[in-house]
């Protein structure tokens, strides 16, 4: 569900708020059995013609996949742990359906009904297994330890992504590239904040980066793992991202001819599409290709743009505030690419490289056009951001060496480095400890606040309120299953979700044009709790009572939240040790409970 300001302004720079192992062994052999033929030795020229590695840059240190996988590990579990929800899309259209799924109610928005069916069932079960796993192993078997199990085994498949990406480019590009890119990953703050989403977008940013792991290292063949991955992202996960992989189907082509390519493509096409059917039918109850109907309704028609249109920097503002200089080098790598080409320096690696390269401006030329922009729509690219960063960063190297003394390379390497980890950290830091409220106070609600024994009349509900701070609510998995989540009258004048009845029962009184729906409101006399966000006076909705002074209402919990509108631009953006603090405000973010009388 989509609707203007849905996503976290806090975590948006242009708004005045934030809004298998299938790596191959390093062994050492023995050098008489393994004495090279005239065929090996031929492979061997082929290779170092295509990749323009030199002999010297080969026998460079790595970590192998074991250790990137470590590394980034410990990372992302703790982007899994701290992580905040700026997407009130991955609540509304992920985690209430997948809880409807396991508990019996949930929230269901208009792309459910059966009317429009947007949305894959298939997607949802397919994070069922491992977020129970999760939970069981780490968490115990609780609703809150399934959610909190989800995002570990996100986690956890998102790090050995990146670690086969990772290893895809230290064998294409060289163990330079690789090492600079292992980097890049590990602290780009947009990959903390994607990495752990429940969101389409972060799903195919992870079979991206096996599709683009399978390509690199097909030297010699055909690539049916990277077939799998790209049909699985386009029908399983977000079609959009098909003109992603155009560049390696044409290369497939131009190495491997028509035939190949095109048969192992109907078969494998063919299988995903029975199994996206087969599920779907099960719970719509007709046959249904979601992924069809959300490109129809996009793209065919204007309803993408009644959720809030951006101006064309926004992807450019939030590119620098996730990725700061990896943002920029990434930009650099394209003349650097260009002049190499010109100069006819390693033609044929720097074919490779741009063509490595290609989706990501591609992708980022398509999303810059379309007038309805979301931050999780870079999701896929952030990976690519940082190769494209690596590659500058290794001509930049090269450049300064050259021009230079030799280590003054390696110094303006690790300046940059340096400054772009510090930077990430920072930007995290302000994310996770400035909005972190809303999950904080959940939390403490579930444990403290709300009652563990349901209620004595049958069938009754605990009823939880809120009102302007709806898209903040982190979804039914952080309260019991006796307790209901409601709506009461704010300044928000679009649809809000429903409860589902069934999967395959088109609801009433639903729309695609984003109208709001009247039915979907209760009285506040119905409330037992409340939550609501404390806000100044001059800039409160009529609709909206301030709870913080409600002689009915006292608050039982409160957690800082940060005052973007009192607050200074860039400290509220990257928190900045001893400067932050004095620099912004917070309000309250609490829940109230009825004053006994």
């Amino acid at each position: 569900m989509r609707y203007p300001k849905c996503v976290h302004p806090e975590v948006a720079w242009q708004q005045s708020e934030p809004h298998t192992a299938m790596t191959s062994s390093m062994r050492s052999r023995n050098a008489t059995k393994n004495a090279p033929t005239a065929s090996t030795v031929k492979d061997t020229q082929q290779d170092e013609k295509i990749h323009g590695v030199d002999d010297d840059e080969k026998r460079l240190w790595s970590p192998n996949f074991h250790s990137a996988f470590s590394l980034l590990a410990v990372v992302r579990v703790l982007s899994a742990l701290v992580n905040i929800i700026s997407d009130c899309d991955e609540v509304f259209n992920y985690w209430e359906p997948l809880h409807h799924l396991m508990h019996g109610f949930g929230l269901q928005t208009w792309e459910y009904s059966p009317a429009y069916a947007l949305r894959s069932y298939l997607y949802l079960l397919a994070h069922a297994i491992p977020a129970k796993l999760g939970a069981v192993l780490v968490f115990g078997n609780t609703k809150l330890g399934f959610f909190f199990g989800l995002r570990v085994a996100l986690a956890f498949i998102s790090a050995a992504s990146e670690a086969l990406f990772y290893r895809g480019i230290v064998h294409a590009f060289g163990p330079v590239v690789g090492r600079y890119t292992l980097a890049l990953l590990t602290f780009n703050s947009g990959l903390f904040l994607a990495s752990t989403a429940f969101l389409p977008s972060s799903f195919v940013m992870y079979l991206l980066m096996l599709f683009s792991y399978a390509w690199m290292v097909s030297d010699k063949s055909f690539s049916v793992n990277a077939l799998v991955a790209g049909v699985t992202a386009v029908l399983c996960g977000w079609p959009y991202v098909g003109v992603m992989c155009v560049p390696f189907f044409f290369d497939s082509i131009v190495r491997f001819g028509v035939v190949r390519p095109i048969r192992f493509g109907l078969v494998v096409v063919s299988l995903v599409l029975a199994a996206e059917l087969a599920v779907n039918y099960f719970y719509y109850r007709k046959l249904v290709l979601p992924a069809l109907n959300i490109v129809v309704y996009n793209v065919l028609s204007s309803g993408s743009e009644l959720y809030g249109t951006e101006p064309w920097h926004y992807y450019a503002q939030n590119l620098v505030l996730n990725s700061n200089i990896a943002a920029v080098l990434a930009l650099v790598s394209v003349p650097l690419t260009v002049g190499m080409v010109a100069m006819g320096r390693h033609r044929a690696q720097t074919m490779r490289q741009a063509l490595f390269l290609s989706p990501l401006w591609i992708w980022l030329g398509i999303m810059i056009v379309q007038a309805h922009k979301e931050e999780r729509f870079l999701f896929p690219v952030y990976p690519l951001v940082c190769a494209a960063a690596a590659f500058s960063l290794k001509a930049i190297h090269a450049v300064v060496t050259a021009v230079l003394p030799r280590r003054l390379g390696s110094v303006v390497v690790a300046i940059a480095l340096i400054l772009y980890t510090t930077l990430s950290v920072m930007r995290v830091a302000s994310v996770s400890t400035q909005y972190g409220a809303p999950i904080r106070l959940y939390q403490h609600m579930a444990t403290e606040v709300l009652p563990s024994a349901e209620p004595t009349v049958p069938n009754a509900h605990v009823i939880v309120c809120v009102g302007k701070e709806w898209h903040r609510f982190p979804s039914h998995f952080f309260f019991p299953d006796h307790v209901r989540l409601h709506f009461i009258r704010s300044g928000f004048r679009g649809q809000l979700p429903g409860f589902f009845n069934t999967t395959h029962n088109v609801p009433p009184n639903m729309n695609d044009q984003n109208v709001d729906e009247p039915s979907r409101y209760v009285p506040l006399s119905t409330c037992d709790f409340v939550v609501d966000r404390t806000v100044p006076p001059a800039s409160a909705h009529p609709d909206e009572p301030g709870f913080d002074l409600h002689a009915d209402w006292i608050e039982l919990h409160a957690e800082p939240y940060l005052l973007a509108e009192a607050s200074h631009r860039l400290f509220r953006a990257f928190y900045v040790p001893f400067y932050t603090p004095s620099h912004v405000k917070f309000t309250s973010y609490a829940v109230y409970g009825r004053k006994t009388k």
